[in-house]
C-alpha cells in the first residue's frame, strides 16, 4: 500500500513517534547510498529581519535531539522526573535576502524536521523516560508558542537517501520552499504562493457561515488578527461532532443496494462489498476484528482511528487508506463512485456541500502539498500532490523560508521570474492573444485558460531553468471540440517564433473539463532564465483546447 502521511507523528504532548510512516522508509532497491555529509543551506526569503532555523530528529538509534551548526547531531539528556525545557539550538539566520547560512551535516538524521521562526524563538521540551521524548510545538492555545509564527518541513537522512517533504496534513503556515543536488539531479518544492494562507483562512470563514460547522476555530490568528497557521481539521481546537452525519446516511443507504469496489492496487487486488446492517461488508477481506461501521468526525479527519483504522500494508489497511481518502473528498455517490479510486477524477473531489473543506481549499490555493494522511490515492495518471525531494546520493540541500531555495523554485520578491520546475498555473500568464479564463472544476477549482484556437498563443515571463535541460514539458489538458478539429501546443522560447522546444498534438478527450495530464520530450539545451511562449496551431478556427497548468521535469 502506498501513502505518505505527515511522518513526524505527535505522541502524547507532541512528541516524535518512532512508528512513523517514514521512521523505518525503506529504499533497498535505490542502488546508491547517501553518506553522512550533506552541506546544507538554510535561508532567509521571508521579508522578516529576525528568523530563527532549527532542525531536530533523532539519531540511527532513535534517540532525539537537535544538528548545530557544526553539523553534527547533539543528543538531549533525558530529565530525571518531569517536562524540562531543551537548551537553546536556534540558528540565527541573516536579513531577508542575505547569504545563507552554510555547513555541512554530518550524522544520519531520522525523522526530522526544520523549523523556522520569525521574531521569537521556538521553545521546545523534552519528557522523561528510557528514550526521551521531544516535545515540539503543539495545535492548543494553551501552548507556549502559540502566538509564536512558526513553521516546519519534514526529512529523514540516512544510508539509503535524503527525503524531504511539504506537508499540509497538520497545518498550513508560511511558506517554506527546498532543494536539492546529487545522483537525483537538480531537484526543488516549490512554497504555498503568496497570499495563499490569508485566502484559505478567508474560505475557511466563509465556509462556517454557510454551514456552521467551526472551520473558522481552524485559523489561529495572532493579537491584530493576522492569521499564523491554519490548523488541519484533525486538530480543531472544537469538536465537529455530527458534522458527517447526513453524508454517511445517504452513503450507507446507497451501498445498501449497490456496489462498492475498491482497488487496493499493487499485489493487494480489489474487495467488492455492499452495506449490511449498519457495516460496510467487503467479500473475502478480513477486517481484523475492525469492522467498516460508520466513522465520526475524528475518525475521517485523522484517517487512523475507529473503522478507518489503518493496520498497515495488508489489505484491510489498503481498502481503509481508500475508503478514508473517498470519505474526506465526499466522493463515494458522484459519477463513478462506485469505483474506487479510479472511478472519479479529481475534477469531481470536493463537490458534496459535506466535505473537508480544509482540504478544498488547500488543494485549491496551494500547488502541491498532501492536505490529509492518505491524499496520494488517487486515479491512474492524476496529477500528484505531493511536494517532495528525494536523492540517494544528495550533494546539498538547500531550506529557505519563503520562495528560492534553489532552481525550480520561485526567486525572492524583486528577483522576477517563474520556476520552470514548479506547477505554473496557464492563468497566470504575462500577456497572451486570443484567450480567455475560466472557472475550472479540476483538483484545486481555480481557474483555466480556454476558447483557445489556432493562432492564440500566452506569455509567460522570466522561467527559470536552472542550469540543467529539462527533459518533459507536461501541461494539464482537456477538450470538447468537435469531430476533426485538433490542434498543437506548441512550447517555445523568446517569442511566439522562437525556438520550438516540446509540442503536444491534442483533440477531443471528452469534455471541456475532462482534465489530463499529458506529456512530451523537450528537444534541445534549455537553461537560464527565458520568456515561455504557448502557441496554439490548428487548421480549423474552432477551439480546441483548455490548460490549465503546465510545468517541466526533469
Amino acid at each position: 500500500m502506498v501513502s505518505r502521511r505527515s511522518f513526524v507523528a505527535a505522541v502524547g504532548a507532541g512528541a516524535v513517534a518512532a512508528s512513523s510512516p517514514l521512521w523505518s522508509r525503506s529504499l533497498a532497491s535505490r542502488a546508491s547510498a547517501a553518506g553522512p555529509s550533506l552541506p546544507i543551506s538554510l535561508k532567509n526569503n521571508s521579508g522578516s529581519g529576525t528568523v530563527y532555523a532549527y532542525i531536530s530528529g533523532s539519531d540511527t538509534s532513535g534517540w532525539p535531539g537537535f544538528v548545530t551548526t557544526s553539523g553534527h547531531f547533539q543528543r538531549l539528556p533525558s530529565p530525571s522526573s518531569v517536562l524540562t525545557p531543551v537548551a537553546d539550538f536556534s540558528i540565527p539566520l541573516g536579513a531577508s535576502g542575505s547569504a545563507p547560512t552554510n555547513f555541512t551535516l554530518q550524522d544520519y538524521v531520522i525523522g526530522g524536521r526544520v523549523w523556522f521562526s520569525v521574531g521569537k524563538k521556538i521553545q521546545f521540551f523534552v519528557n522523561p523516560g528510557a528514550v526521551p521524548g521531544l516535545v515540539q510545538p503543539g495545535f492548543t492555545s494553551s501552548d507556549p508558542n502559540w502566538l509564536t509564527n512558526w513553521t516546519f518541513c519534514e526529512f529523514t537522512y540516512n544510508s539509503a537517501n535524503l527525503y524531504a517533504n511539504i506537508s499540509y496534513v497538520d497545518m498550513v503556515a508560511l511558506p517554506v520552499s527546498m532543494a536539492s543536488t546529487g545522483s537525483g539531479g537538480s531537484q526543488s518544492v516549490s512554497p504555498l504562493p503568496s497570499g495563499a494562507l490569508a485566502s484559505i483562512a478567508s474560505g475557511l470563514q466563509a465556509q462556517h457561515a454557510a454551514d456552521g460547522a467551526p472551520w473558522d476555530r481552524l485559523v489561529a490568528t495572532d493579537s491584530s488578527g493576522t492569521a499564523l497557521r491554519i490548523l488541519a481539521p484533525g486538530h480543531s481546537p472544537v469538536d465537529f461532532g455530527g458534522y458527517w452525519n447526513n453524508y454517511l446516511d445517504r452513503v450507507w443507504s446507497y451501498y445498501q443496494s449497490h456496489t462498492l469496489t475498491i482497488n487496493g492496487q499493487g499485489s493487494i487486488g480489489s474487495y467488492s462489498g455492499t452495506v449490511s446492517g449498519n457495516t460496510l461488508v467487503f467479500s473475502g477481506l478480513n477486517t481484523n476484528g475492525v469492522p467498516f461501521t460508520k466513522p465520526s468526525a475524528v475518525d475521517i479527519f485523522g484517517c487512523a482511528s475507529g473503522p478507518l483504522y489503518n493496520s498497515g500494508g495488508d489489505a484491510r489497511g489498503a481498502v481503509a487508506a481508500r475508503l478514508a481518502a473517498a470519505l474526506n473528498r465526499s466522493s463515494l455517490l458522484v459519477g463513478g463512485g462506485n469505483n474506487q479510486p479510479d472511478g472519479v477524477q479529481p475534477s469531481a473531489y470536493y463537490t458534496d456541500a459535506t466535505t473537508n473543506h480544509y482540504s478544498r481549499l488547500v488543494h485549491k490555493y496551494a500547488s502541491i502539498g498532501y492536505a490529509f494522511p492518505y491524499d496520494d490515492v488517487g486515479p491512474t495518471g492524476a496529477a500528484p500532490v505531493d511536494g517532495h525531494i528525494q536523492d540517494g546520493a544528495p550533494t546539498s540541500w538547500t531550506i529557505a523560508l519563503g520562495p528560492g531555495a534553489g532552481s525550480g523554485t520561485t526567486p525572492p520578491p524583486g528577483g522576477g521570474g517563474t520556476g520552470a520546475y514548479g506547477t505554473i498555473q496557464a492563468e497566470s500568464y504575462s500577456a497572451q492573444s486570443g484567450t480567455q479564463t475560466e472557472s475550472c472544476t479540476d483538483s484545486g477549482g481555480g481557474q483555466d485558460v480556454g476558447y483557445i484556437s489556432g493562432g492564440d498563443w500566452l506569455k509567460y515571463s522570466g522561467v527559470d531553468f536552472g542550469s540543467s535541460s529539462p527533459a518533459q514539458f507536461v501541461a494539464r489538458l482537456a477538450s470538447g471540440a468537435a469531430a476533426g478539429v485538433s490542434g498543437a501546443i506548441q512550447v517555445r522560447i523568446d517569442g511566439t517564433g522562437g525556438t520550438k522546444i516540446a509540442e503536444i498534438d491534442f483533440g477531443n478527450n471528452g469534455g471541456w473539463q475532462n482534465w489530463q495530464t499529458v506529456p512530451a520530450n523537450v528537444t534541445g539545451s534549455v537553461t537560464g532564465k527565458h520568456d515561455v511562449y504557448l502557441v496554439f496551431s490548428s487548421g480549423s478556427g474552432a477551439d480546441f483546447v483548455n490548460i490549465n497548468w503546465f510545468t517541466f521535469t526533469k
